[in-house]
């Protein structure tokens, strides 16, 4: 699946249209709707504050959870520890039943929600013209204002919350998730000034997100750390994904330009293989104990991070965070 994240990670051509400083324009004498909001795909308008949501994407799903919007139909958590994603709260299996595996969607079982609002901001399956378009013959698409992940965590949370109209909401959970960020950069000093390296053992080679706007490079960015500076300026391939340089085997003694090595993998394999590679345990970050193996959960909250994962994923790093501050 983080695979998958990796590569849907691409930018969505789109139009623009005149419209407020922050995506939105709105009538102010009908209040707060209609508004519309402008995305990738050009502008969507939604006449009247949504009563039934459906939530294609991960962190459309956790945004619009934790602010208590009616979801009718959300996308299941993909990952195998559970229905839902660790950090969210319990849904209805008729609710929780969209798939998060399928690179298409049904707009067929889209329909059967009979939904005022569909939100794809974080919805990787979305990811083209047609796609949106079927989607939009059925209810109002909100799709992500540039492209996926392009945005930040925070703007692509304020693009769920004007569709919403939970705009106060979804900031008090913006300044939450900083909160949560500056107390753990406080706590950890020593963070300051570290860099650390964050890939996926897929195969022979092995991504690893460098991109300086990934939304994983900004989340530890606001922690202190960053990437290495030999991998800052190396050449990315989009064949892999937008931000990712591939390094393979023979070349992985370039992980030890890093002070913390978080690691994700394709399959079970792919962990036994890089942790029994000879190269990979004289790794500088491997000897010292810093090399931090994570599971599917963590890793697309890493990739991926919203305002609601924010305080959950810390808790997940904390450890190795304490030790490399160290």
């Amino acid at each position: 699946m983080v695979a998958t994240l990796l590569s849907a990670a691409v930018v969505l051509a789109g139009c623009s249209s005149p419209a407020s400083e922050d995506g939105a324009s709105a009538d102010p004498a009908d209040g707060r709707f209609p508004v519309t909001i402008t995305h990738a795909f050009g502008e969507t308008t939604i006449p009247e504050k949504p009563q039934r949501i459906v939530a294609l994407g991960a962190n459309d799903l956790a945004v619009a959870q934790a602010v208590d919007a009616p979801i009718v139909g959300a996308v299941q958590n993909v990952s195998g520890s559970g229905p839902v994603l660790p950090y969210l709260d319990p849904l209805p299996a008729e609710v929780l039943s969209i798939s998060g595996e399928t690179p298409t969607i049904s707009a067929e079982q889209i329909a059967t929600f009979d939904p005022d609002v569909i939100l794809a901001v974080s919805a990787w399956q979305v990811a083209d013209r047609a796609t949106y378009d079927q989607l939009s013959a059925i209810a109002p698409v909100v799709a992500p204002a540039e492209g996926l992940y392009a945005a930040s965590m925070q703007d692509d949370a304020r693009q769920v919350g004007r569709a919403i109209g939970e705009e106060e909401k979804v900031e008090e959970l913006i300044a939450t998730a900083e909160g949560q960020l500056a107390e753990v950069r406080d706590q950890l000093p020593g963070l300051a000034g570290k860099t650390y390296l964050y890939g996926q053992a897929r195969g022979e080679i092995l991504p690893m997100v460098v991109g300086e706007q990934n939304q994983s490079t900004v989340f530890m960015r606001a922690l202190g750390l960053d990437v290495p500076p030999s991998f800052k300026d190396a050449p990315a391939s989009d064949d892999l994904a937008p931000g990712t340089v591939g390094v393979s085997y023979e070349e992985v003694g370039r992980l030890s330009d890093a002070d913390l090595l978080i690691m994700t993998f394709a399959g079970a394999d792919d962990r036994a293989t890089f942790e029994g590679n000879e190269l990979v345990q004289r790794v500088r970050a491997v000897q010292e104990g810093n090399y931090v193996p994570i599971d599917l959960d963590t890793a697309v909250a890493l990739q991926a991070p919203n305002p609601v994962s924010a305080g959950w994923l810390l808790d997940q790093l904390r450890p190795a965070l304490e030790k490399v501050a160290g």
